[in-house]
């Protein structure tokens, strides 16, 4: 992925005859001269409107006018804790804006990319008013422009978000059918109940939740890699009482995993933390995470997951530069 940055940055910095960009600004693509993180407010909405369309980058090291390709001339990009920068972020939006920064040297001229993910829970809204930034407003990538979505953009990512439920509910009910209604049950995870039609709840014991182990996948005649659910245990009478799971007690935050494993920076950042969350997907896993009011909780069975990798903050930094 970084070598295919790299490329990406050698045509983004193309030029022509007279030494200007062939590239201009566009839906995808902002210039700026230098990075300055006492101006990251001005970059807040550009990186909003990035999430919330189809993702783009910020490039660093163009001059405004004409526009040329001429490095950056500060080292702030280089020597920001990117940890600062997600907290920054946080503050201002939610949901969670998924990014990295990325820096290269081309012909003894260094240049900065800010790379912004497509969010995959839109729309990300503001929920803080800053610089250029209202809480409560939406912004959109328009060809060159970052500006406050309009009504065609709002109802299309709607659209797509009531689409992206119909059909994981068309394959629950594939599933259903395939099975057989009179087979299924189904598990509760967080209060460990599985639902009886004769009211009497089946509850599994809170340490025997804890170790509910994953088949990854499984084969069938129709359809293969479907998840499935093995319970290694013993599930005993109808009498026991409900685990009392709670979100803010029962399971970690960001914060709190980082320093139950020792991967807070210096700064007590949870950078890298949320980093390895992202990389193993697990935000989008309920086994391993849950969220309540835009924040999210990780479960034990996250924390013991990564409790096994017996990995030390420098670990986890080298890690996680080998897998950009």
């Amino acid at each position: 992925m970084e070598n295919d940055n790299f490329e990406k940055l050698k045509e983004l910095i193309k030029t022509k005859d007279d030494g200007t960009l062939f590239h201009r600004e566009k839906q995808d693509l902002e210039f700026k001269k230098n990075f300055q993180f006492k101006s990251m407010a001005k970059y807040l909405k550009t990186i909003a409107a990035f999430s919330n369309n189809q993702g783009g980058v910020i490039l660093f090291g163009i001059s405004d006018s004409p526009r040329k390709p001429i490095g950056m001339s500060n080292d702030q990009f280089n020597s920001i804790d990117s940890g600062k920068i997600t907290e920054f972020l946080n503050k201002y939006f939610s949901p969670e804006i998924l990014w990295k920064m990325e820096e290269y040297e081309i012909g003894g001229r260094r240049f900065g990319m800010l790379i912004i993910s497509e969010s995959d829970n839109k729309p990300v809204i503001c929920k803080a008013s800053a610089d250029k930034i209202t809480e409560g407003e939406i912004y959109y990538r328009y060809r060159g422009r970052s500006e406050k979505i309009k009504y065609p953009e709002i109802q299309r990512i709607f659209q797509e978000r009531e689409a992206k439920q119909k059909q994981l509910w068309m394959e629950h009910i594939e599933q259903i059918a395939h099975i057989g209604p009179q087979n299924i049950s189904f598990i509760d995870l967080i209060r460990g109940e599985i639902p009886r039609k004769n009211g009497q709840n089946i509850v599994i014991d809170r340490n025997l939740l804890k170790s509910l182990k994953y088949v990854k996948e499984y084969e069938s005649v129709e359809k293969e890699g479907a998840e499935a659910l093995k319970i290694i245990g013993e599930i005993k009478g109808m009498e026991t009482v409900v685990p009392n799971f709670n979100l803010d007690k029962d399971f970690y935050t960001t914060k709190e995993l980082g320093e139950e494993l020792g991967w807070l920076s210096e700064k007590g950042s949870t950078h890298f933390v949320s980093k390895m969350i992202a990389l193993h997907g697990f935000k989008e896993k309920s086994e391993y995470c849950q969220h309540k009011k835009n924040i999210y909780y990780y479960t034990p069975k996250c924390l013991e997951f990564f409790k096994a990798k017996n990995m030390t903050l420098e670990e986890v930094k080298n890690f996680l530069k080998d897998n950009q």
